[in-house]
């Protein structure tokens, strides 16, 4: 063994026009798998400041601490631009 990071899974629910849990944590180095359940329609999530993107599982891992906004993937209706969520990595 080394230090092999183990794969912090989060379901995260998706419908018009709200994320729960709407802020997620991580640490630095985690990998991150995030299970989309979208409950209406497709959302997806899309974080620009890292490149990220995906509608029904996003794996990355990650790299950088900060606050992260992410936004819906896909147009959802008349909420779409307002749907979003918080990615902390600390």
């Amino acid at each position: 063994g080394g230090n092999v990071a183990a794969v912090k899974v989060i379901n995260l629910k998706a419908s018009r026009f709200e994320y729960s849990p709407s802020i997620i944590t991580v640490n630095k180095g985690d990998k991150v798998k995030i299970i989309m359940d979208n409950a209406d329609i497709t959302h997806g999530i899309n974080i620009p400041e890292l490149g990220i993107s995906g509608n029904d599982v996003i794996e990355f891992t990650a790299g950088t601490t900060g606050e992260f906004t992410w936004y819906c993937n896909n147009y959802c209706g008349s909420g779409h631009m307002s749907m979003s969520g918080t990615l902390v990595v600390k």
